[in-house]
């Protein structure tokens, strides 16, 4: 699936562009040498879907350009600039009419509290500088618009571990009662529909881990996966339906979202008589 380009994909876009054209080559070409369809080379030149690095080398080295692909690339995807699928992701949130999401380790961003945001980035990225965990907080907090929608608010349903209640980020237990409170605000103005798989489950289908599912209006439904670099968008129709199979297994596991809430409000009262 390809999305609406951001300005550095698309400077990078052109180059690959003005490199085809320079080696004499169509797209159609290009597609057959790197094994892959045209629309892909397309939405490369278009910056509407982001470029690996091993295929900046192999583009650097088809069109022999002297490494131009490999710096264009290397200015893309500099330090300063937040990793190309965190702003993705807002984006296919917004078009989104469903969204569907299984988190065994963490708050999922979509409904994370500013401070709880702030903690969880400072731990998981030490290495990024103040200014850009700033903008990937900035950047998940307008992500939340969606909830707040009058009109046209996605069903948003929410499936996490229970450890996930009870894990503490950088700031511990006073933001993690912060962030109970906030999922339970948004539980109780119906903006998500939230389960929690307790510990003692005997059944455990989650052991994959986090993924999302986005239906559209006017398009396939979309899946995306998380790891260490990152998200993964999948619109294949085998690896969508896996997920949609295995979303509806977790659900099945998990507690009732009236038992859940409790689950919820007890953890958070546990947290407030040790503060």
């Amino acid at each position: 699936m390809s999305l609406k380009a951001n300005p550095r994909r698309k400077t990078l876009g052109r180059k690959i562009a003005a490199a085809r054209s320079q080696a004499g080559m169509t797209q159609g070409q290009v597609a057959k040498a790197l094994k892959v369809v045209q629309s892909t080379v397309s939405a490369w030149e278009k910056g509407r879907r982001r470029l690996p690095s091993d295929r900046a080398e192999e583009l650097d080295a088809l069109f022999d350009c002297g490494g131009a692909i490999n710096r264009a690339w290397n200015a893309a995807n500099e330090p300063d600039a937040l990793p190309p699928w965190y702003t993705e992701v807002g984006q296919l949130e917004r078009e989104a009419t469903e969204l569907r999401e299984y988190q065994p380790v963490i708050f999922p961003g979509l409904i994370q509290c500013e401070n709880y945001a702030r903690g969880l980035l400072a731990d998981t990225v030490p290495w990024f500088s103040p200014k850009e965990i700033d903008q990937m907080v900035s950047l998940r907090m307008a992500r939340q618009e969606v909830l707040e929608r009058q009109e046209n608010r996605p069903l948003v349903s929410i499936v996490v571990e229970e450890p996930v209640l009870r894990r503490t980020v950088q700031g511990g237990g006073p933001i993690l009662r912060e962030q109970l409170a906030c999922v339970i605000g948004l539980i109780e103005r119906s903006e998500i529909r939230f389960q929690v798989i307790p510990s003692d489950a005997e059944c455990h289908p989650g052991g994959s881990g986090p993924f999302r599912l986005y239906t559209f209006p006017d398009k396939p439904v979309v899946a995306s996966a998380e790891h260490m670099e990152g998200e993964q968008l999948m619109d294949g129709m085998m690896q969508v339906q896996h997920c949609a199979t295995l979303f509806g297994v977790l659900q099945a596991e998990a507690l009732s979202p009236r038992a859940s809430r409790e689950l919820i409000r007890k953890v958070k009262e546990e947290l407030d008589d040790e503060a």
